[in-house]
């Protein structure tokens, strides 16, 4: 069986196709991009470290700096999104609220998520206790977030775990649609990664 991250990544590329526009949020080192402009999108990507901007930047790659929680990307410009992983460390809200306002009108996102399974997997099987600890403020820092919409201070609040319950919330808040969703890995019952493949509707005139 392939390995989770490999799993997660043919995730985010299923579907995308030659002549896309496509943005990767939170693109780091840009090796996703290399790989749609393989397949021959077109690629933009947003990068909140100056320095991996700055590096993909020196390879060619059409990279800006910024937040997820407000992209640099006209409204309604991108055929699709890519984003691995990304919204654990964001404002979820806001981010996929960016989503919908940068995503032209029947276009699509592929995204990946932490799941809960995600920090019991460190809670209960991290090599060391440290590791552990990282599980466990994961996960009261993500029940914290479910109950007051606010991140635990300092370095307890860096980390949260997405579920589809709150994602589904967020999408119907700003007009999108859950079309597929895979779990990857399953611990205690939770998934370990969730992969969602969302869709902005076109709407009648």
């Amino acid at each position: 069986m392939l390995l989770p991250h490999i799993r997660c990544r043919q995730f985010l590329v299923d579907g995308m196709t030659r002549g896309m526009t496509v943005l990767d949020i939170g693109c780091g080192d840009g090796d996703l991009m290399s790989e749609l402009i393989g397949i021959g999108c077109t690629v933009k990507g947003v990068e909140i470290d100056r320095s991996l901007v700055r590096a993909c930047q020196a390879k060619g790659m059409p990279v800006s700096e910024g937040r997820a929680e407000r992209l640099p990307i006209e409204d309604s410009s991108v055929d699709a999104i890519v984003c691995s992983v990304v919204l654990s460390y964001t404002l979820e809200r806001q981010a996929v609220e960016e989503w919908a306002r940068v995503l032209k009108p029947g276009g699509v996102i592929n995204a990946t998520y932490h799941g809960i399974g995600y920090g019991l997997n460190y809670l209960f099987y991290g090599p060391r206790f440290k590791t552990r600890v990282y599980g466990f403020r994961m996960l009261a820092n993500t029940l914290f977030y479910r109950l007051t919409s606010h991140r635990l201070p300092g370095f307890l609040g860096d980390t949260l775990c997405q579920t589809s319950r709150r994602m589904m919330t967020y999408y119907r808040t700003f007009g999108l649609r859950l079309e597929r969703e895979q779990v990857v890995g399953v611990v205690a019952g939770t998934p370990r990664f969730l992969c969602h493949r969302v869709i902005k509707p076109i709407l009648p005139k």
